[in-house]
């Protein structure tokens, strides 16, 4: 039994290391208001390979998250429920694939390792 041997020793393969990914700062107008939102995200993605995708096509993400959090008004970014509301949404956002036939990004978590409304 071949096949069986296989899976076993696919089971013990260690866990592979995160691969982070952080994103220049963002500091975007919020809406309502005189208030504005700077953050820095990392993102957590599957391999290498995702990190070059990602930088590759950085305008475009940069673009969508800059939409995405400009169209945020203060009061919906107050809790870490928001928070981690928002870090769903950045998440969508980037999975999106960047060419229409592309597949999406495996990107595995948003990172905020700053965050502030002033």
């Amino acid at each position: 039994m071949h096949g069986a041997h296989d899976t076993k020793e696919k089971a013990v393969e260690p866990a592979k290391p995160p691969v982070y990914l952080p994103l220049d700062t963002f500091t975007v107008n919020l809406q309502g208001g005189e208030q504005y939102l700077q953050t820095d995200i990392t993102l957590q993605v599957a391999d290498p390979a995702q990190v070059d995708d990602i930088k590759l096509h950085m305008p475009r993400v940069r673009s969508r998250l800059l939409t995405l959090l400009s169209s945020k008004q203060a009061d919906e970014l107050v809790t870490p429920d928001d928070k981690k509301k928002l870090a769903q949404e950045i998440l969508a956002q980037i999975k999106l694939p960047f060419d229409p036939n592309g597949k999406p990004q495996q990107v595995d978590d948003v990172l905020f390792t700053t965050f502030v409304i002033q």
